[in-house]
């Protein structure tokens, strides 16, 4: 669970009731924490969005304080369940009733909910701590499954029970936070059987009715997909508006009617008659529609079905136009090549990240194969169908990066296609977007893509229109993204958003033992056939390729170009890697080594260098080496801070351990250890 919703209250009662009902829409598929008011509640900055109970100004500043600037923050729209709003209909019109909560702004809020509810036949006066009812009289008092005042002996007591939260609320930040769309439907059928059920409790009377399907229709507004429930004589008992567009565009009631006056209803007759079908494609109207259903029981008894649809035709054309542009991923993990165990280490982590939908942050040199590891990614993850779109943001000016990246309307700007044209974002909606280079992005586009992130939308250029985008970001860059927030230049909230999983791809110099697999294999594809003396191969080992593998297979065709030997030797290398390795040798100082023993402590390090394994500080000192001649831990402790000053060592973190330097490996050929 990489998304983390919270929800602030004001009373713990309150607090737990919500919990327990956003957990059981939420999770597994996201993290739901929640605090009182009163408590102490930390830094929540790396958190999605932040749920409170009421409007109260007290509760924002509470919640603002301790989230960043760029989390949403929301008041959760609650409502009453009708079974326990039926008492209120049995009080006669006019009578003055106290309505109750923990303060003032609360109890106007159950007021008005009530109003919004049609049960505004009562006279509602809020009552909060601090009121009495000294000098009032009254028959009947409303509270929330608590009494906030003090009730004389004779008020009869009507419990509405806590609010619950509106379907709406959840279905929103649902889809932003990636709950799937199965656990959705599951919940919309569940609430549609709640509701069915709550119609007849309550009887059948034209009005109680119809507040039920009122409130059932706001519901399925909230999804954008055809929507049409039956019941089980095949009567329509709700329907969206998205579905009579569809079916039935001219008709003026279509509820209560059987789902066959609708147009091409053969094609959902399955649907609406039989259960556990498999879901379909159809094509209504030359749009082509993925149908599903889902039935709505009641333990035992089947009360009908419901059945959502989804097109698919945009999609299909999008997918089809992006293969032809060479919108596809073309690598998988196994063409990268490598056997040293840090490259291992980020494949595995790469092929666990991939089958999540979070955002991922590849980090690394130039030339170490970050763009390979997001083409494998996205082969290895559920999107591997969709599409795969890649630009690299450092290679464009800041306009036309904007405009490539979301799009442009007609006219936006002198030279716009007409017609307008939809951005890369668009384009990937189902697949992948792989931003290459973006630590080099601006200010004003640093902004645009943290919406991006955040509400899963995009606005073209020159428009006004929001756009929903459903694709998953891999981005990529070869700078150090926390130096650069703190230098001011990369937005802070902006990188934790594209650091939710990170991937560091190791430098060819932290797998030198990769280095005869990755000639062999360079060489493979060009089908030639060549071996390399070991002088070469010593040398290769010692230089630090800065350019990664990259600059490892500009050597190898400088080498096998120049070559007319089967041999490659010294004299085949480019002279600028040969003159570097040579400076570096002359400028070298020796530094002066306090104990011959060193040698021994850097002749081991050497092997696991060699080895491209990571060493411990305890296995080092336990290794027979150097318990053979007398180094115990503590004082090997001591000696390796002293060769890290002279530049001999290099001690990374717990999983990288202790290596030896480039200076260090020179030191021992000096003194003929190698």
């Amino acid at each position: 669970m990489d998304h983390t919703i919270v929800l602030i209250a004001k009373g713990t009662d309150t607090l737990e009731f919500l919990l327990k009902e956003l957990r059981a829409y939420f999770e597994p598929y996201c993290k739901v924490i929640g605090y009182a008011s009163h408590e102490h509640i930390p830094d929540l900055s790396g958190v999605d969005h932040v749920f409170i109970t009421t409007k109260s100004p007290e509760l924002y500043t509470v919640a603002r304080q301790a989230v960043a600037d760029s989390v949403p923050i929301t008041v959760l729209n609650r409502f009453f369940e009708l079974r326990k709003m039926k008492a209120l209909m049995q009080i006669p019109p006019g009578t003055t009733v106290p309505v109750m909560n923990n303060s003032p702004v609360t109890a106007q809020e159950v007021i008005q909910n009530l109003i919004e509810a049609n049960v505004d036949h009562i006279n509602y006066v809020p009552f909060h701590p601090g009121c009495t009812f000294d000098d009032l009289e009254f028959q009947y008092a409303i509270i929330m499954s608590i009494a906030d005042v003090p009730l004389p002996p004779h008020v009869e007591v009507i419990d509405l029970g806590f609010r619950k939260i509106n379907i709406h609320d959840l279905i929103d930040i649902g889809r932003k936070v990636g709950v799937p769309s199965e656990w959705e439907r599951e919940y919309l059928s569940s609430f549609i059987l709640e509701m069915s059920e709550l119609a007849k409790m309550l009887g059948t009377s034209y009005a109680e009715v119809q507040k039920l399907n009122s409130q059932l229709q706001s519901t399925f507004q909230a999804v954008k997909d055809p929507v049409i429930a039956c019941n089980e004589q095949g009567l329509i008992t709700f329907i969206n508006d998205v579905a009579v567009e569809l079916f039935c565009p001219h008709a003026s009631s279509i509820v209560g009617q059987p789902y066959t006056v609708m147009k091409e209803h053969s094609l959902l007759q399955p649907f609406f008659e039989q259960e556990d079908q498999e879901d379909a494609l159809v094509t209504i109207d030359h749009k082509q529609f993925i149908v599903s259903s889902q039935s709505i029981r009641r333990r035992h008894e089947h009360l009908g079905f419901v059945c959502t649809l989804k097109d698919v035709t945009e999609i299909q054309r999008l997918r089809t136009t992006l293969t032809l542009r060479g919108h596809t991923a073309t690598y998988s993990f196994s063409d990268i090549k490598g056997q040293s165990q840090p490259l291992l280490q980020a494949i595995e982590l790469g092929k666990k990240m991939a089958r999540n939908n979070q955002t991922i942050l590849l980090t690394g040199e130039n030339g170490t194969g970050k763009e390979l590891f997001a083409h494998a990614i996205h082969q290895h993850s559920l999107r591997k169908n969709g599409p795969f779109v890649a630009i690299n943001c450092a290679s464009l000016p800041e306009n036309l990066l904007e405009s490539e990246l979301f799009g442009y309307e007609d006219g936006a700007f002198t030279g716009a296609r007409k017609g307008g044209k939809p951005g890369l974002f668009e384009q990937a909606d189902g697949g992948t977007i792989f931003l290459d280079e973006v630590g080099d992005i601006s200010g004003a586009i640093q902004v645009k893509l943290l919406r991006v992130l955040q509400e899963k939308q995009v606005i073209r250029v020159g428009g006004t229109g929001i756009l929903s985008v459903d694709c998953r970001i891999i981005a990529a860059t070869n700078r150090d993204l926390e130096d650069a927030v703190s230098q001011g230049s990369f937005r802070e909230d902006l990188f934790y958003r594209l650091a939710v999983l990170p991937i560091q791809i190791p430098a060819l110099r932290e797998r030198i033992s990769d280095i005869p697999l990755l000639i062999d294999e360079h060489l493979e594809q060009q089908g030639i056939r060549k071996t390399w003396s070991p002088e070469v191969m010593e040398l290769f080992y010692r230089h630090d390729w800065r350019g990664n593998i990259r600059e490892l297979k500009n050597v190898v065709d400088y080498a096998i170009t120049v070559s007319e030997h089967p041999v490659i030797g010294i004299q085949d290398l480019p002279k600028r890697l040969t003159d570097s390795l040579f400076q570096k040798q002359q400028t070298a100082s020796i530094p002066q080594l306090d104990d011959n023993r060193d040698l021994d402590i850097l002749y081991c390090l050497h092997h696991y260098y060699v080895s491209n394994k990571p060493v411990g500080r305890y296995q080092l000192a336990h290794s027979p080496e150097l318990q053979s001649v007398g180094w115990t831990e503590s004082a090997l402790r001591h000696k390796l801070k002293l060769l890290e000053q002279q530049g001999l060592v290099r001690s990374g973190t717990t999983r990288q351990g202790t290596s030896i330097t480039p200076a260090g490996i020179e030191l021992l050929r000096k003194h003929g250890r190698i």
